[in-house]
Formats: structure tokens, sequence, C-alpha cells
């Protein structure tokens, strides 16, 4: 059977025996949501698009002695961090998020949106930076994975190795400043923007 028409858990247990094609699947499949996030976590582009192949170089050489895995993406997602830490730790210019990175890729989204929404959405972006702008790194990583990565409350506590509750009082806090900073646009901004 084609790895196209494979499901997670097949692709994985053919990548394990060594099939080249369901582990060449696997990165197409989840390359641009390991970017995606790399890109929230580290502001260093370099740095990410190292750890991301650093990540599949050592998936393919340890292939055989991986455990099973209940969420591929998941997975993914908690392996990179990991690599992203043991990566930071060698790099002499070690940084933490940086803010201004997070607005830039913000004005990128900006800039997709306003070809289908133009004015509208340019406005509509501007009140979200200010808001996001407000918002902790550490609150900013929880809207990321739960939102745009859609991890559940229980996937988050595992990768960030934080109580379910904190991670349940960071999205509630997140939600508060939010609320407060995107209340003179309406409702139908946080929607949009944490759909």
């Amino acid at each position: 059977m084609p790895p196209s028409l494979l499901s997670d858990e097949q692709l994985f247990a053919a990548f394990k025996k060594g099939d080249k094609r369901a582990f060449e699947k696997i990165y197409q499949s989840y390359f641009s949501a390991l970017v995606f996030y790399g890109f929230k976590v580290c502001p260093d582009q370099l740095l990410v698009e190292n750890a991301i192949q650093d990540l599949f170089v050592e998936l393919w050489r340890r292939r055989e002695f991986i455990s099973e895995v209940e969420n591929l993406k998941f997975y993914l997602i908690k392996s990179l961090r990991n690599q992203l830490i043991r990566n930071q730790r060698h790099n002499p210019f070690d940084r933490s998020e940086d803010i201004d990175d997070f607005l830039d890729y913000l004005g990128t989204l900006s800039e997709e949106q306003n070809i289908v929404n133009q004015e509208t959405d340019i406005a509509r972006q501007g009140k979200i930076r200010s808001a996001i702008d407000k918002l902790s790194p550490r609150q900013k990583e929880v809207i990321h994975l739960r939102f745009y990565q859609n991890l559940s409350l229980d996937e988050i506590s595992e990768l960030l190795q934080l109580p379910k509750q904190v991670i349940k009082n960071l999205l509630s806090k997140s939600y508060a400043v939010l609320r407060i900073y995107l209340k003179s646009i309406g409702t139908f901004v946080l929607a949009f923007f944490l759909a």
C-alpha cells in the first residue's frame, strides 16, 4: 500500500521497519507543523532548521529502538522541543524568545490576511499584535500549542512538563488578557485568532 494511504500508526510501524518511503511521508506530513512550532519557541531560523534536521536524522538512526507512539504529531513536537533545548545548550549565542520576531511572524500573517480581507484585517491584526504583546512567552507557547497545533491539555502538560492545572491557568490568563485588549473589536476577532 502506498504511504499516502496509510494512517499515522501504519506509517510509523513501516518507518520503524526501515521503510524509507514511510519515513519520507512522515517528514513531508509534519515538516510544516514542526517549523511553525519551532519558530514559536525559538526565533533563530537556523537553529530551528538544524533541530528539525537533527531530529529526523536521529529518528532514522534510532528507529528500531523507538517505542510505539499514540499521537505521532505530539511525539514529533515533543521530540523537536527536546532537540531545540539540546541544540541551544551548545549554541554560544543562546537567546531567549524575542517578542519582535513573534510580532514579525504576525506581520506575515497579516499580509496573508490582507489578500483576503484588505484594510479591515490590517486593523484587526494590529489590535491582535498589541494584545499578543501583553502575553508572556510561556502564554504564547501554550496558546500556540493549543490552538495552532491542536494539542490536548494533557499533551501540553506533558510536553512542557507542567501540571495540567498550570496549563489551564496559563490559558485562562491568556484569554483574560486577550479579551481585555480585543473587546473593542468584538468577540469575533478572538474567535478568529484562536481558530
